[in-house]
C-alpha cells in the first residue's frame, strides 16, 4: 500500500524561528543490529546523524549504525519515516545515505532536505520554514533561510536515482507503462516542479 506523507503542508500560523531539524520529536529508532529504542529524536541531514534522548542518556547515531527511524512531527501533525540506504556516489562505489520516504511502492519517492540562504527583498513576507538571518542587507535585501528538497526515486531492484525534474527522465524509469503515463500527464496537466504533482504521477504508476 502506498503511503504519502504530506510534509509540505504546514500550518498557516507557522512562521516560527525553527525548522523541524532544530526540534526534538517523539519517535523510535532501529539500529543495524535490530535494536529498537524509543525516545525524543533530533535529526541532522547535513551530518547524517541522529540524536536520541531516551530519558536517561543522550546518544548519537549516524547512517553507519542506523537502519530506520520514525518521528511524530508536531509541525505537520503527522508521522515521518527515514531510512539509511546504500546510494551510488560513483561507479561501483556506494555509501549509506539518510533519506526520508514520501511514497512507498514499486517505485518509491525519497527526499533529502537542506537549508539554504536566499537573498530577498525586505518587502518579502517570509514563507513557512524560513526566517530572516539579517535585519537589513545592502540594496534593501535580506537573507532568508529556507528548506529545499532534493528528490530521489527508488526502484524495486534497489537502485536509487536522483530525480532531475525532467519528464523524459521519469518516463525512462516508467518505460513499462509509458503510454498510460503520457496520457495521464496530458489529462492532468502535471508540473513536475510541484511536489504534489510528482507524488500524484508516482502513485498512479504504482497503481497500474
Amino acid at each position: 500500500m502506498n503511503k504519502v506523507f504530506f510534509i509540505l503542508l504546514f500550518p498557516l500560523n507557522m512562521l516560527a524561528q525553527q525548522f523541524p531539524s532544530d526540534l526534538w520529536h517523539p519517535g523510535l529508532l532501529v539500529t543495524n543490529d535490530g535494536d529498537t529504542i524509543k525516545g525524543d529524536l533530533k535529526y541532522d541531514f547535513e551530518n547524517q546523524s541522529i540524536q536520541l534522548d531516551d530519558g536517561q542518556t543522550l546518544k548519537a547515531y549516524n547512517v553507519n549504525n542506523l537502519f530506520f527511524f520514525e518521528i511524530y512531527d508536531e509541525t505537520i501533525k503527522d508521522y515521518r519515516q527515514f531510512y539509511s540506504l546504500m546510494y551510488d556516489v560513483s561507479y561501483n562505489y556506494s555509501v549509506p545515505v539518510l533519506f526520508e520516504i514520501v511514497i512507498e511502492g514499486k517505485l518509491s519517492l525519497l527526499l533529502r532536505e537542506r537549508i539554504v540562504a536566499e537573498s530577498v527583498s525586505n518587502n518579502y513576507f517570509p514563507s513557512y520554514y524560513s526566517y530572516s538571518m539579517l535585519p537589513r542587507f545592502q540594496n534593501n535585501y535580506s537573507y532568508v533561510n529556507k528548506v529545499k528538497y532534493d528528490y530521489f526515486l527508488l526502484q524495486n531492484n534497489g537502485q536509487i536515482t536522483k530525480f532531475s525534474g525532467k519528464k523524459r527522465d521519469l518516463l525512462g524509469i516508467m518505460k513499462d507503462k509509458n503510454d498510460m503515463i503520457k496520457a495521464y500527464f496530458t489529462k492532468n496537466r502535471l508540473n513536475l516542479k510541484k511536489m504534489s504533482h510528482l507524488a500524484k504521477i508516482i502513485n498512479y504508476y504504482n497503481a497500474i
